[in-house]
């Protein structure tokens, strides 16, 4: 079982995450913005963040940026209902694990957790 930060400011979707990992038998915690998500980082190992690309105030960037700072270890993927070739490569660069396009599919949100947490 891992523990599982999902960061979105959609409320819908942060839910939908929220069942199919824990579905899959993990903890998972949902919060709503880049701030909340790195108040949480501070007070909580987790073996992984999900983390909307594009939301108001900070973006999955700025976390991203923020975690490197940190020096954190922590595997985050970055979704976006937005992305293009771009949008991956900057993600990619600035530390994400994966990048994956919304509308998320259940298999390979699952198959994408488990790889870059290493199971």
């Amino acid at each position: 079982m891992a523990i599982i930060l999902v960061t979105d400011d959609e409320e819908t979707c942060r839910d939908s995450i929220q069942m199919v990992l824990e579905r899959e038998g993990h903890e998972v915690e949902t919060v709503g913005s880049v701030d909340n998500a790195l108040a949480r980082l501070d007070s909580r190992k987790f073996d992984l963040v999900v983390c909307d690309y594009r939301m108001p105030g900070k973006t999955g960037i700025d976390l991203l940026t923020e975690l490197a700072k940190r020096h954190s270890d922590v595997p985050v993927i970055i979704i976006s209902g937005y992305a293009d070739y771009g949008t991956e490569i900057t993600a990619r660069a600035m530390g994400a694990a994966e990048l994956l396009r919304k509308p998320l599919h259940r298999k390979d949100l699952i198959e994408t957790a488990m790889r870059v947490m290493g199971g």
